[in-house]
């Protein structure tokens, strides 16, 4: 899976992305304007573009350990909100990239099938 996300200003936010993913720096530059990360299966692609409106989709990464990794995103700088969720089921925390785009961090906290369905 790859996710594309579009910026308004690729060098800033290579800098950006690789400090919130903790990289050095991108896994992949194939080309000006585009750079990418790999985050367990799936690659985050970062480009060069017009920048869509921040409520038309959000990034969701899953974690298996939220307070650590929103400790780990606060010491680097990021203004991560509060952990929320719904008890024993879901708790999560969000924040934006500089041009607005919407992300959120994310740890099920259940094994009932009707809520992981096969993640476990």
């Amino acid at each position: 899976m790859i996710v594309e996300i579009a910026v308004s200003d690729i060098a800033k936010s290579r800098e950006w992305y690789s400090r919130l993913f903790g990289k050095k720096g991108p896994d992949l530059e194939p080309f000006a304007g585009n750079v990418e990360f790999k985050l367990g299966g799936a690659w985050v692609q970062i480009v060069s573009g017009k920048v869509q409106p921040s409520s038309s989709w959000n990034l969701q990464l899953e974690v298996r350990d939220l307070s650590r990794e929103r400790e780990r995103i606060r010491a680097e700088g990021f203004d991560a909100t509060e952990i929320r969720g719904v008890p024993n089921v879901i708790s999560f925390f969000d924040l934006k990239d500089p041009d607005g785009n919407n992300m959120r961090w994310f740890q099920v906290l259940t094994s009932d099938p009707k809520v992981v369905g096969n993640r476990t």
